[in-house]
C-alpha cells in the first residue's frame, strides 16, 4: 500500500526521491521532459504542479503515486 500524501508535499517527495536516487535536477528534467526550473519550484514548495506534471516526473523516478481518495473505489 502507497504513502497516503497531499498534493502540498508532492515536492516534499520528488525531492527526497530524486536524492535517494542520486539525480540532478537538471538529469531529472530531462528524463520528464520539464524544465530544471519547474523542478527546483516544485521541491521548494513555491508552484504545485499540475497532474500531468506529477505523472511524468514520477514515472521518469519509476515511483507510482495515485491521486485522489481511495475511499470512492469502495
Amino acid at each position: 500500500m502507497g504513502k497516503e500524501v497531499s498534493i502540498m508535499n508532492l515536492g516534499e517527495i520528488l525531492l527526497e526521491e530524486r536524492k535517494r536516487q542520486g539525480i540532478s535536477q537538471q538529469k531529472l528534467a530531462d528524463m520528464a521532459c520539464v524544465t530544471k526550473r519547474s523542478i527546483v519550484y516544485w521541491e521548494k514548495g513555491s508552484k504545485c504542479m499540475s497532474v500531468e506534471s506529477a505523472d511524468k516526473v514520477f514515472k521518469a523516478l519509476k515511483v507510482s503515486i495515485t491521486l485522489g481518495n481511495d475511499s470512492s473505489l469502495n
